[in-house]
């Protein structure tokens, strides 16, 4: 057993009489005003073959030891089966419902979630039969267990061992989950409290202080290949991914971040029948009610040959499947900003999800990330770390402000309208209520506004995210061929812009198509089919060219002029057209040059043609010998020119 200190940066809070001081602490890897935590790091080997409890055991520890933050840096070790097995009361929090459904399903465990009420809770605590009892909770529904533990005058603290599955979720959803650190203030009570992940997060609350990090390190060959194909259009990447370098695959599995992003891709693809989409509860509903009916919000059989999988899926669920699947990644940035996947957790976690090893020990055929990249939009982490530590200053000295005025204020009223604006500041992103009411700093909160920015530098180049994934350690990286398309996701944002003038738009359009007006297929133009005006304006550039267009200015009046021109001109020289002119009037005959006139008329309006027909119009079709010597003038018509 190797014994190392991880160097970190002093905690810079004090908390006394006076309240609480803020020291700016400067590090040149990161201007940090709320720097993590120091810790204690233990490393332990793991042999091939072994379990997390054979690691243990071979240190000397039989059981999860409390106060510690387990990182198994590989999945599927077995850390919760591992407290679910052990001789002791035990409450394991996990972030996500379908994890608890899939470790809870006919073993003796309850379940702890919405639809579970404090009298299940109550009734499963006082079962004499089960000896050791093990909770199953989601954050969001702990109060129940601490309710029923309090109605039975139970001491949750000292009974339980808690332990907190897939930590780095605390920080990483906390920004739209914030329910989830409110067991965090109980956790701490607990005489035995441990927190595990294959992939868990640094912290800054100071409360971890006195906590050890032990470190598995596996003696073998753990890295996992993965394919990383940055591209400028996703949606035509994962087309050519998914239906031609994949078109055998019997089973893909898909992890993406977005609902609105995997419906997109299986109405592009033409995929419903044979997909499944697991999601949250909420995007099932909506799911179904744009026309897809294999969605569920649980992991369950059977499967489709594309199974898609929002991030409540990425962390801890097993998947067990009887053919290696290939298995994708996808982020959008310009679909959604939240479809980024940290490669140090959320690619670790989701390649993670399956377990089944054939004789080779593979557990699927292929890993592949398909991502676009910010390009010059998005800040290196240099410019974040400037900006994180010049705003967030900002934000606490304001709240401090305010918090100040609101213990000094007397007034009833005056101190409520005090707190609307403490709730309404950016640092109230960064705060609590606790039991009591009373606003308290949660750190998690803190480390995700440092987390979101770090993720989001990965994505600032080709260079800076395959970077990360080789810092990572754990995947052999290999770049894919490149899949570059004329009409990027970013001018696709660009054009779908309500405000962008039509002229603007016009130029844009003209210009990607005249650059590849050699080879334009038609699942092509599929990509400009929500683009405002674009089948106006594909009409305009095929009849009239970019020429005309650029002559025009691509003012959408003047265009349409030429456009209107150059429809009536195809009208007029139509086989149909051309036939019927060819019947009505006769060869070698003296007809009338107004009777002409008048039946070539006609002929037009039953064309739709606007152009006026004039006596000499029936010129453009035949060779003419006029007569002027009487009227009514004639026209014999000697040859047809078409």
């Amino acid at each position: 057993m190797e014994t190392e200190t991880v160097r970190n940066l002093p905690n810079p809070y004090i908390l006394g009489k006076y309240g609480l001081f803020l020291t700016v602490f400067k590090n040149k890897h990161m201007n940090n005003i709320f720097p993590k935590v120091q810790l204690q790091t233990i490393v332990v080997d793991l042999h091939k073959g072994q379990w997390l409890k054979d690691a243990l055991a071979a240190v000397g520890e039989e059981l999860i030891p409390s106060n510690t933050l387990l990182d198994k840096t590989i999945t599927g070790v077995g850390a919760t089966s591992m407290e679910l097995e052990s001789p002791r009361h035990s409450i394991i929090l996990e972030p996500t419902l379908p994890v608890i459904h899939d470790k809870a399903m006919n073993k003796p465990f309850l379940p702890v979630y919405k639809e579970c009420k404090t009298k299940d809770i109550k009734a499963y605590l006082q079962n004499k039969r089960i000896a050791y009892k093990k909770l199953l909770s989601t954050p969001e529904s702990f109060y129940k267990i601490k309710k029923a533990c309090h109605e039975l005058g139970m001491d949750m603290y000292q009974m339980f061992f808690c332990l907190f599955d897939e930590c780095e979720k605390l920080t990483q959803d906390v920004d739209y989950r914030k329910k989830i650190t409110k067991p965090m203030a109980d956790f701490f009570q607990f005489q035995g409290k441990a927190l595990v992940s294959a992939t868990p997060l640094e912290v800054s609350d100071p409360r971890f202080e006195g906590f050890t990090r032990i470190k598995i390190k596996p003696d073998y060959d753990y890295k996992e290949d993965l394919r990383l194909i940055v591209t400028n259009n996703v949606d035509m990447s994962v087309r050519k991914w998914l239906l031609e370098d994949l078109q055998e695959s019997p089973r893909i599995f898909i992890f993406m971040n977005t609902t609105d992003g995997i419906n997109k891709v299986v109405e592009a693809l033409d995929i419903k029948e044979q997909s499944k989409i697991f999601c949250s509860d909420a995007s099932v509903e909506k799911l179904k009610k744009r026309g897809l009916d294999n969605v569920e919000s649980l992991y369950q059989e059977p499967l489709g040959k594309y199974n898609f999988f929002t991030c409540r899926f990425y962390s801890a669920l097993d998947i067990h499947v009887d053919v290696l699947p290939d298995v994708v990644l996808l982020t959008n940035l310009y679909e959604a900003s939240h479809s980024m996947l940290d490669p140090f957790t959320e690619s670790i976690q989701a390649q993670g999800r399956f377990r089944k090893k054939d004789e080779h020990g593979k557990r699927f055929k292929s890993l592949t990330h398909i991502s676009n990249v910010h390009f010059w939009q998005a800040k290196g982490m240099e410019e974040l770390e400037e900006e994180i530590n010049r705003d967030l200053p900002v934000y606490w000295e304001n709240y401090q402000n305010l918090k100040k005025r609101y213990d000094e204020e007397a007034d009833l009223g005056k101190k409520q309208a005090i707190r609307k604006d403490i709730e309404r500041c950016r640092f109230a992103d960064f705060l609590n209520k606790n039991e009591k009411g009373e606003y308290e700093i949660d750190y998690f909160a803190i480390d995700n506004y440092y987390n979101s920015k770090q993720v989001e530098s990965y994505y600032q180049n080709v260079q800076t995210l395959s970077e990360a994934y080789e810092r990572c350690g754990y995947f052999n990286l290999t770049m894919g061929k490149p899949f570059y398309f004329p009409l990027g996701d970013e001018e696709r944002v660009q054009l779908k812009q309500k405000e962008l003038p039509f002229a603007r738009r016009c130029k844009m359009i003209v210009d990607i198509l005249d650059a590849n007006r050699d080879h334009i297929p038609h699942d092509y133009l599929l990509l400009f089919k929500d683009i405002q005006d674009f089948d106006l304006i594909y009409e305009m550039y095929q009849e009239l060219g970019k020429k005309v267009l650029e002559e025009k200015k691509y003012q959408r009046a003047e265009v349409k002029k030429e456009l209107e021109k150059a429809k009536d001109e195809k009208k007029r020289f139509c086989p149909e057209l051309l036939e019927l002119i060819f019947d009505t009037f006769p060869l070698e005959k003296s007809i009338p040059q107004e009777e002409i006139r008048d039946k070539l008329a006609e002929l037009y309006r039953r064309f739709g043609i606007t152009k006026k027909v004039k006596l000499k119009t029936i010129e453009e079709y035949y060779e003419v010998s006029p007569s002027y010597d009487k009227k009514p003038y004639t026209y014999k018509l000697k040859a047809f020119k078409h």
